[in-house]
């Protein structure tokens, strides 16, 4: 079966801000580069949703139905539903991870 992949308002943003950011910095080319990596790690969820691990820091405070890829510097946080994939969260891994998570938890969009 293949799962429908749904982005978050928060992610979709993420995604844009991320490859706006290479463009502007590193160029076009690296951006497209960057931008192919991770989406061809999305894609590939739509077979093996279960291909990323649990999210430690959400795990510990008992919330264990989320689930990461890390590819290179970034991290795609997503949730497997029934039929599909809600993509969460795609964060550049440099930053703080736990403060961003937990501000999504506050913010109600992490439950």
């Amino acid at each position: 079966m293949k799962y429908k992949i749904i982005w978050s308002k928060d992610a979709g943003d993420e995604f844009i801000e991320i490859i706006s950011w290479y463009k502007y910095n590193a160029g076009k080319n690296t951006a497209q580069r960057i931008y192919a990596k991770i989406n061809s790690q999305i894609k590939k969820l739509k077979d093996m949703p279960g291909m990323g691990k649990q999210v430690q820091v959400l795990k510990d405070i008992g919330v264990h139905d989320y689930r990461q890829i890390v590819q290179d510097n970034w991290i795609i946080y997503y949730k497997v539903e029934e039929q599909s994939i809600n993509i969460i969260s795609v964060i550049d891994g440099r930053r703080n991870l736990e403060e961003i998570l937990y501000k999504k938890i506050i913010d109600g969009k992490i439950k």
